[in-house]
């Protein structure tokens, strides 16, 4: 009896434990998702995620604007250039975000005086954050110097050769007198689609 009430005990300790454990990783990585940047703790709390109101929107939009400056910046690492502006977006970013946080918890009409220059400041990180990345897709862009052609021109005229050495072998197969069973796969053919004479076609 003593042993089943000690296993028990354990096994409720243990339940308990787990328990705490999936509620502590479960509010460290609301914290580190509602973060600006990623590598900075965030004064904001976990509520700003989705919460109402002027501070938790700006917030908010200051978390997208620093996720498009790095994925920007991902995705042309060629532009070393581009991630030294990014982290220095970023670190403006994460300034700002802690005067939200401040401004926020200020009521009434000082509060509200106090986040309109701060959501001007927002917006600009917003319109830097586009620029970024427009640049960075710029910099992936291939390089077309003039007089020469771009892939789809090189594509294009690829097809071109093809189609033209189908017509070559049509030709060579039609003097052979050797006939394809489908005529559609001819591709000299030009009276597909027509109606011969006393012949209806489908539908008519």
């Amino acid at each position: 009896m003593t042993e089943l009430l000690i296993a028990f005990l354990v096994m409720v300790l243990v339940g308990v434990l787990l328990a705490v454990l999936a509620a502590w990783l479960g509010t460290r990585a609301l914290q580190k998702r509602n973060r600006v940047s990623p590598d900075v703790a965030t004064p904001a709390p976990t509520a700003w995620l989705s919460a109402p109101g002027p501070g938790p929107r700006l917030h908010r939009r200051l978390r997208r604007a620093v996720a498009v400056a790095r994925a920007a910046c991902a995705a042309a690492p060629a532009a070393g250039h581009l991630a030294d502006l990014a982290a220095e977006l970023e670190r403006e970013a994460v300034a700002l975000d802690t005067h939200l946080v401040i401004a926020a918890r200020i009521r009434g009409r000082q509060g509200r005086s106090q986040m309109a220059p701060l959501a001007q400041k927002v917006l600009q990180v917003e319109q830097v954050a586009s620029q970024l990345s427009l640049l960075a897709a710029q910099a992936q862009a291939p390089l077309i110097g003039r007089g020469q052609s771009s892939a789809l021109d090189d594509l294009s005229r690829q097809l071109d050769l093809l189609e033209q050495a189908r017509h070559e072998v049509a030709a060579v197969e039609t003097a052979a007198g050797v006939r394809r069973v489908s005529p559609y796969a001819d591709p000299t053919r030009t009276d597909l689609g027509k109606a011969s004479p006393g012949q209806t076609m489908p539908g008519a």
